[in-house]
């Protein structure tokens, strides 16, 4: 009888554990900083990501939790994940990940404070609108974007770097066409001189 019954919890147990494995959302905590779009559009590209790489990009978010309590989460995660944390209590963001995943990703880069390169720290910097949800979306699109291509993989569901590339063929416009001014007021300048 002995035996049944610890067979019987045995098969349970490893009946459950790959139910709960695959269970997991990509948004592993969330204290109604969130909205429920924005965490069921993370959740798709979440899956997305795991089901082609093998890779768990997670989100943990807290309005009251401290920190820590936030990176303590990765314990629950698979052995290859990458989990963007932040805190509005502590007023703290960070990407961890376990050592091959993260360096798949420039975490610098993602976390970069300069508008042209970071893609949460930017927005959480300007007090316009629903900040958390901005950031956290673009930032975690940016993430799994990184990995993708790390990877060789094309999402069908990805948030793109689209307003990325629009910017930075709008600067090279911009700043060409001040060179060009220049080099022809130059020019002109030139031809004045020798005339005279």
């Amino acid at each position: 009888m002995r035996k049944i019954l610890q067979d019987g919890l045995l098969a349970i147990f490893l009946f459950f554990i790959p139910v709960q494995i695959l269970a997991l959302e990509p948004v592993v905590f969330n204290e109604n900083v969130l909205n429920q779009k924005v965490v069921d559009e993370i959740n798709l590209i979440g899956k997305e990501l795991q089901e082609k790489s093998g890779i768990f990009a997670g989100v943990a978010i807290g309005d009251k939790s401290d920190f820590q309590t936030l990176l303590d989460l990765h314990k629950q995660l698979p052995q290859s994940y990458v989990l963007l944390v932040l805190s509005k209590n502590s007023h703290k963001v960070d990407i961890i990940g376990s050592k091959g995943a993260l360096t798949l990703i420039d975490k610098e880069a993602v976390l970069s404070p300069y508008p042209g390169t970071g893609s949460i720290l930017p927005i959480l910097a300007t007090n316009k609108g629903d900040i958390y949800n901005a950031a956290i979306l673009n930032g975690y699109g940016d993430m799994v974007d990184r990995l993708a291509q790390a990877r060789g993989i094309e999402l069908q569901h990805s948030i793109g770097n689209a307003n990325r590339d629009t910017i930075n063929i709008l600067r090279i416009l911009i700043y060409g066409f001040i060179c060009f001014a220049l080099l022809y007021y130059a020019q002109r300048r030139m031809k004045r001189k020798k005339n005279a």
